[in-house]
């Protein structure tokens, strides 16, 4: 349970296998291309220094990419559009590929397209005529006028348009009828859209004239198919025959295609894969180094993928080089990508982790304590058999497809039945004498002897995950060689101790602790002025000079405001983890609540219902504000002391 192990890779190879060895690289998909500008490795030099060590059959000539670029992108557009047409999704398929060249894979396709190009373009065309027939059809349904197309086709001095109109652009005819150059008479209604249907009459010399009034009034024609003839309902009875003879003649023509479409799915998928590989490949020789022999890629690679990389590309040459560095090796001139590795327990926690942001390579992973402390926060605030079970179920039943929300539900489902166990609590009851015997909570959270104690509760797991997360904090500092913030910081040690000191003058001012009262304002004093003083401090252990640097004076107010905030959030951080035990109060309360108004009824069912009822409302929104206030407690409360979040996402070369 931690981040991946990663190892630099300097990769130098002949120009002459840069296509076999990109090619393979891309299929291991295991590669992620370091960017960064460094001076770790002196490409030049490498280049120079290996051109004569590797063999090259000639002198190559520098690629065009621009060009290649724009030939691949025709080839993936072509191959979408015969996909679309098939009504084939596109899928990659690895299987021998890399005995499968680009010119077979053009080859291919301009077979396909050759064979099938013919019969799709008619069905196309026919699928446009239907569409047609479909959309005039759907119109015509609304016509209750019975006009004969036979005879308004063949007016030789007048022309005819049907079309819509809306009710309100109705009454702007009316008002100019005398200046319209046509006859215009309603014959149908659409009622829901609130629109009429219009048949227009013009002289023939008139139409452009015409069509620019009706277009004025929002006139929407509708298109009239060719070849219609007699009257209104021989026409919706020629359009049926028109649309059904249609649709078999493309069911003819796709017979064939269908035939073989196993057959060219296969084959299309080869031809995408194909094409995506050659864009890869071109992708990350934009990102590489070439001279006239050889070329340098720079990557970094995760140590268990290490031999395996090294076979791969030993089965296809021995022209290359590779050198392997260590982040130890490399310093911090380079930052590695961050790749978690955790188990299957705690897997679906990285997904809330990353909403904050994603862990770099020097810092602590947290997501087995986010896990952990999470699952245990949610269960001490829900805790109850019979909800959790339901989550629990939920989870793995209701959403086992989506592998973040069964994972997380299920494990808090968990985390709830067995705080469900400590409550004695199921369904919100607390009176089975079974769960009462077993039960560590005697009498449920409500009970007067359990009330402080539960609150007392959320305050000491605040301060022991507290202290776990400002240790996180101090160890991911001084892993980067932080001082100043790791020992003198509010995050660091000298925090944590004025954070503690909190802790033990509440419990002496109680009288718990058998501690004067003096000893926990000492170490609170003194730690409150090595904060204020944790960059002369640091610049004097490292022997650095000056040691503040710019203006003092600003220095001094600037950390004595974060002395002032670092009181405030080491008070608030206690208080917050009240919450705690609080909700555990507040699930039980309003369950009570609900039984109460259930014995307030005397119908059993209306019993029932309102106990059902309740436990819903406690299921949603009660679970879904406990769910909330936990992850608050991680983002503000714990994350803020140990998780900066600024990671490299890994991100390897793949198609």
């Amino acid at each position: 349970m931690a981040i991946e192990k990663m190892l630099l890779l300097n990769l130098v190879g002949s120009l002459d296998e840069e296509h076999a060895i990109l090619q393979q690289l891309v299929l291991l998909e295991n590669i992620h291309l370091n960017l960064e500008h460094s001076d770790v490795y002196d490409h030049n030099y490498m280049v120079h220094e290996y051109e004569t060590m590797l063999s090259s059959e000639g002198t190559h000539t520098p690629e065009n990419y621009g060009e290649l670029e724009q030939q691949y992108n025709t080839l993936a557009n072509t191959i979408l559009e015969v996909a679309n047409d098939l009504d084939i999704d596109l899928e990659i398929d690895k299987s021998n590929i890399t005995s499968y060249s680009l010119s077979d894979a053009q080859q291919d396709l301009k077979r396909i397209t050759d064979r099938i190009k013919p019969s799709i373009e008619i069905i196309k065309e026919k699928r446009i005529q239907i569409k047609e027939l479909q959309a005039f059809q759907e119109k015509i349904q609304y016509i209750y006028e019975k006009i004969d197309f036979s005879e308004v086709t063949d007016l030789h001095y007048f022309e005819y348009e049907i079309g819509l109109l809306s009710r309100d652009n109705k009454l702007h005819i009316k008002r100019n009828y005398e200046n319209i150059s046509a006859l215009i008479f309603r014959i149908g209604t659409i009622e829901e859209a609130r629109e009429n249907i219009y048949i227009a009459f013009y002289l023939k010399e008139l139409k452009d004239e015409t069509q620019r009034i009706l277009k004025s009034l929002s006139w929407h024609p509708i298109h009239v198919p060719e070849n219609l003839i007699g009257d209104i309902d021989k026409v919706r009875q020629t359009i049926k025959e028109k649309i059904a003879l249609l649709e078999s003649e493309i069911v003819s023509l796709e017979a064939d295609i269908i035939e073989n479409k196993e057959e060219i799915m296969l084959l299309l998928n080869r031809i995408h894969t194909r094409v995506k590989i050659e864009q890869k490949i071109l992708e990350v020789k934009r990102q590489i180094i070439d001279g006239n022999n050889v070329f340098v890629l720079n990557a970094w690679i995760r140590k268990k993928d290490k031999e395996k990389l090294e076979q791969a590309i030993l089965e296809i040459t021995d022209q290359y080089f590779m050198i392997f560095k260590t982040t130890d090796e490399v310093g911090k001139e380079l930052v590695p990508p961050t790749v978690l590795n955790n188990n299957w327990f705690i897997k679906p926690f990285e997904t809330i982790v990353k909403l904050y942001g994603l862990p770099s390579y020097s810092e602590v992973d947290p997501t087995p304590f986010l896990a952990i402390t999470f699952c245990l926060m949610f269960g001490i605030m829900f805790g109850d058999i019979g909800q959790g079970l339901v989550y629990f179920l939920a989870g793995v039943v209701v959403f086992r497809k989506n592998e973040l929300v069964r994972g997380v539900l299920s494990r808090l489902g968990i985390s709830s039945i067995a705080f469900g166990f400590i409550y004695g609590s199921i369904f919100g009851i607390e009176t089975v004498p079974i769960l009462e015997k077993i039960a560590l909570v005697h009498g449920g959270p409500l009970n007067e002897n359990n009330i402080l104690p539960i609150l007392l509760t959320g305050v000491i797991f605040g301060v022991v995950v507290l202290t776990v997360s400002f240790v996180l904090g101090i160890i991911n500092y001084l892993r980067k060689g932080d001082i100043e913030h790791g020992v003198f910081g509010k995050n660091g040690i000298a925090g944590y101790l004025f954070f503690i000191s909190i802790v033990i003058l509440a419990l002496t001012m109680g009288n718990i602790i058998p501690v004067s009262v003096f000893v926990p304002v000492g170490i609170m004093l003194s730690t409150f002025i090595i904060m204020i003083f944790k960059e002369p401090l640091t610049n004097l252990i490292q022997g650095n000079t000056p040691l503040v640097e710019g203006d003092k004076s600003s220095y001094f107010v600037e950390s004595g405001f974060e002395g002032l905030e670092t009181i405030l959030s080491s008070l608030s951080n206690l208080i917050s983890f009240i919450r705690i035990g609080a909700f555990a109060l507040n699930h039980a309360g309003l369950f009570l609540a609900f039984i109460k108004m259930s014995q307030m009824v005397e119908s059993v069912i209306l019993k029932i219902f309102i106990l059902i009822l309740g436990n819903l409302l406690i299921l949603t929104l009660e679970g879904l504000i406990v769910f909330i206030q936990g992850l608050r407690l991680q983002y503000y409360e714990m994350f803020s002391k140990y998780f900066s979040g600024d990671g490299i996402t890994y991100n390897p070369v793949k198609i």
